[in-house]
């Protein structure tokens, strides 16, 4: 986006497309990474399987907290540029800077002394405690540069540019591929870390990615006046983007939490089923990739034509991106149910693990149209700066109806694995609703 030609103007279908598919292209390379990092894991032990499916909730912690605080940002950076107000959109994003610094120290110190007490509750002995920490000590000190990498990417999307963003992303892909089996096996001066090589790997990348991300948008117009007094701590700014952003931040840490409430469920029943959960979920996120484009394009035209007063055009982003969800999202579940043991078994050839891996995605895949509903309509809402609600529909999604559910279905009624795939299923179809319908009611007409 040029300095003077917000998007709050032009042919929306284009302008989805064009923030949307960088950060789709990109979204998929990242999910290929975590499938790297699946398939390198497999190599080594069913264990080390299981270590990744149990670290998983508490990695999202810290995509959580960053992807939220950036959307928060992107979210008030997108409505002051609409505004016209440039000079408040680059100091909201040089606080949003300070502010990630300061909690990500703190996410990093907290998540390395509470992660073993989290394994002993999702069922790790101490020696897979110990086994486990290996792979997550590494990721979570570097935390700062997992945040920075969400923070820039805010203030680059905020302004209608997602390809920076997409590049980083090809790239930790391509380095992951290299890094992992090399810190893995060791060689070339690297001892051979098993497990921990896998996180290392990771952490490596997001340096990268940080230093990238923070040369692009520094180049960017938004900080074409930048000087060092814009980061020092500004209380009311860092309310601001703390009130926006810390519900899309615990919203997403509902995720985290949600499943360390699965995996506590389901771990009753082997570690073959956990190995299973942790492929499937894996090619889940692969699936819903699509939606995360769409999800960042709604986000940025929303608010820059909610600061604009556009609301004709922000109907139209809803609509417009909700069409295209709906129809990817049908699409791709019809692919999942009929491919399923091929899709699993890329990554086992254990029977047992093929087999429960199936039944998992296809009564996923069944609510696979419905996701859209959540995703786009929650980008709408934090658009119109409006948190809260997709907030609270995340917590009562993930954590409340799950814990509740189940409880129910497997400690009191000894119902079987299968309850718990049918409740994932049921839940994502009725909160989608919820979604659609709440910003039928709160996103103005005009």
């Amino acid at each position: 986006m040029s300095d003077g030609n917000p998007l709050t103007s032009g042919d929306i279908p284009r302008q989805i497309r064009r923030i949307g598919i960088p950060v789709g292209i990109g979204v998929l390379f990242n999910n290929l990474f975590q499938v790297v990092d699946t398939y390198f894991a497999g190599e080594i032990s069913k264990e080390a399987l299981a270590a990744l499916a149990l670290s998983f909730p508490i990695y999202f912690i810290i995509f959580g907290l960053g992807n939220g605080l950036g959307t928060g940002a992107a979210a008030l950076i997108g409505n002051a540029l609409g505004a016209g107000d440039r000079e408040e959109a680059a100091l909201l994003a040089a606080q949003g800077l300070t502010l990630t610094a300061l909690l990500s120290l703190a996410t990093a110190i907290i998540g390395i002394a509470a992660s073993p007490r989290l394994f002993e509750i999702l069922g790790a002995t101490d020696a897979g405690v110990a086994y486990n920490m290996s792979y997550i000590r590494p990721i979570f000190q570097a935390t700062t540069f997992f945040n920075l990498v969400f923070m820039f990417h805010a203030a680059l999307s905020a302004q209608g540019e997602t390809r920076p963003f997409r590049n980083f992303l090809i790239l930790g892909f391509a380095l992951n591929i290299f890094l992992d089996p090399w810190f893995i096996y060791g060689g070339f001066g690297i001892p051979a870390m098993g497990i921990a090589g896998v996180g290392v790997a990771t952490a490596l990348v997001q340096l990268i990615g940080s230093l990238y991300l923070g040369w692009r948008a520094f180049r960017s117009p938004l900080f074409g006046a930048f000087n060092l007094s814009m980061l020092r701590p500004d209380l009311r700014r860092i309310r601001q983007i703390l009130k926006q952003g810390a519900p899309p931040a615990l919203d997403l840490s509902t995720i985290s939490i949600g499943g360390f409430v699965v995996t506590y469920f389901i771990s009753r029943f082997g570690t073959e089923v956990v190995a299973a959960y942790a492929i499937a979920s894996r090619l889940d996120g692969l699936i819903w990739i699509p939606l995360v484009g769409l999800d960042v394009a709604t986000l940025v035209l929303v608010a820059q034509n909610n600061g604009a007063r556009r609301f004709d055009r922000m109907w139209q982003t809803f609509n417009t991106a909700l069409r295209y969800g709906l129809i990817l999202m049908t699409l791709s579940g019809i692919i999942v149910f009929a491919f399923a043991y091929e899709l699993i078994g890329i990554f086992t050839d254990e029977p047992a693990i093929i087999e429960i891996g199936v039944v998992y995605i296809r009564i996923s895949a069944l609510s696979l149209w419905a996701k859209p509903l959540g995703f786009i309509g929650f980008a709408a809402l934090r658009g119109i700066k409006r948190p809260l609600l997709p907030m609270v529909i995340s917590i009562t999604r993930m954590i409340v109806l799950p814990a509740v559910a189940l409880h129910i279905l497997i400690a009191l009624l000894g119902a079987g694995l299968l309850s718990i795939w049918w409740t994932i299923m049921w839940i994502t179809v009725g909160t989608g609703l919820v979604a659609w319908y709440a910003v039928h009611r709160l996103m103005p007409r005009g």
